[in-house]
C-alpha cells in the first residue's frame, strides 16, 4: 500500500542506524547491560514469538473463511485448507520450542510443554482470523497471503538460517563465561567454531548463532501483517498505522530483549529487524503495481 512507504522506510532507516552503530559498540552494549540470566530478557524471548506467529495463524483462519465462504474453484478450496492447515502447524511448532528451550527458560520445564502454551493462543488466533477475513471485500487477498508466506519464506529460511550457518558468530553469553572464545563483529565469520563444540570445550553449537536475531526477525513478522493485511478491508486500512506502530514497538522490545538475555548483540537484531522490513517493502511496492490485489472499488 502506497501510504506504507514512508513508515516502512523509517523503520527500515532506524534498523540500519542500529547495524551501524553495533558494529563500534557491540561489545560495550552488551558488557553493560547483558545476562543469561536477566529474567525479563528471557520472558520476552519466548513470549515474543509466540504473539508474532499469531500473526500466521490469523492467516491461517483466513483461508478456512476463503474456502468456506469465498466464492473459489474446489482445487482453490483444498488449497486453502491445506495453506490454513500448514499456517497452524508453523504457528504451534517454532514459537512452542522457545519457552523451554536453549534460548528461553531452559531446563524449567521439558521442552514439550512450550508447545502446550502456546497451542491455545495460537488456535484462538487462528479462528479469530476466520471472523476477521470471512467478509473480506479484497476476493484476491488468497493471493496477497501467499506473498506474505513467501515474503518470510525468504527472509527466516535462506537469509536468516543461512547467514547463522555462514558467520557461526558467537553469543555474548559464551563470551562471559569462557576465554576461549574471543568476540567476532558481525563481518567477521568464525571458521573454526566447530573445534569449540569437540572436548574439551564441548560448548552448544547455538551458541554460534549470534548473527542475524532470528527472534527479532520473527517479531518483525507482525511488520508483514500490519503493512498488507488491511488490503482485506477498509476498516483495516482506517488503523493500519496504529497497528504498525505497535508492531514496531514489539520487534522493538524483543530485540531490546534479546541483548539482555546476552544472547545477541545490537547488530545481530539490527540486522534481523533490516532483513524483515526490506522484504516488506519490496512485497508491498510489488503490490502497490498490481490493481487486482487491491479492494475494487463499486
Amino acid at each position: 500500500m502506497k501510504n506504507m512507504r514512508i513508515p516502512l522506510l523509517i523503520a527500515l532507516g532506524v534498523a540500519i542506524l542500529g547495524i551501524i552503530f553495533g558494529s563500534f559498540f557491540d561489545l560495550q552494549i552488551s558488557t553493560a547491560i547483558a545476562s543469561s540470566t536477566n529474567y525479563f530478557g528471557l520472558a520476552i524471548s519466548a513470549l515474543g514469538p509466540t504473539i508474532a506467529f499469531a500473526a500466521i495463524a490469523l492467516m491461517g483462519g483466513g483461508f478456512i473463511a476463503f474456502a468456506i465462504k469465498g466464492q473459489y474453484p474446489i482445487i482453490l478450496k483444498v488449497l486453502f485448507y491445506g495453506l490454513a492447515a500448514a499456517c497452524l502447524g508453523v504457528s504451534i511448532f517454532y514459537p512452542g520450542g522457545e519457552w523451554f528451550g536453549i534460548n528461553g527458560f531452559y531446563g524449567a520445564a521439558p521442552e514439550w510443554v512450550g508447545y502446550l502454551i502456546v497451542l491455545l493462543p495460537e488456535a484462538a488466533a487462528m479462528v479469530g482470523g476466520y471472523f476477521l477475513f470471512k467478509d473480506t471485500e479484497n476476493k484476491n487477498m488468497w493471493i496477497v497471503f501467499c506473498a506474505v508466506i513467501v515474503t518470510l519464506g525468504i527472509v527466516l529460511l535462506p537469509i536468516i538460517s543461512g547467514l547463522k550457518g555462514v558467520m557461526h558468530r558467537p553469543r555474548y553469553r559464551l563470551l562471559a563465561v569462557t576465554d576461549a572464545v574471543s568476540f567476532h563483529n558481525w563481518w567477521e565469520p568464525f571458521a573454526d567454531y566447530k573445534t569449540y563444540t569437540l572436548a574439551p570445550y564441548n560448548f552448544a553449537s547455538d551458541n554460534f548463532k549470534s548473527y542475524p536475531s532470528g527472534h527479532t526477525a520473527e517479531a518483525s513478522i507482525l511488520i508483514v501483517a500490519s503493512t498488507l493485511f488491511p488490503l482485506a478491508s477498509k476498516k483495516l486500512e482506517k488503523i493500519q498505522l496504529p497497528l504498525f506502530l505497535g508492531s514496531c514497538g514489539l520487534v522493538l522490545l524483543v530485540a531490546f530483549a534479546r541483548i539482555l538475555a546476552a544472547a545477541h548483540f545490537l547488530s545481530d537484531v539490527s540486522t534481523g529487524a533490516t532483513a524483515m522490513i526490506l522484504f516488506t517493502f519490496v512485497t508491498n511496492e510489488v503490490i502497490c503495481h498490481i490493481k487486482q490485489l487491491h479492494i475494487q472499488e463499486a
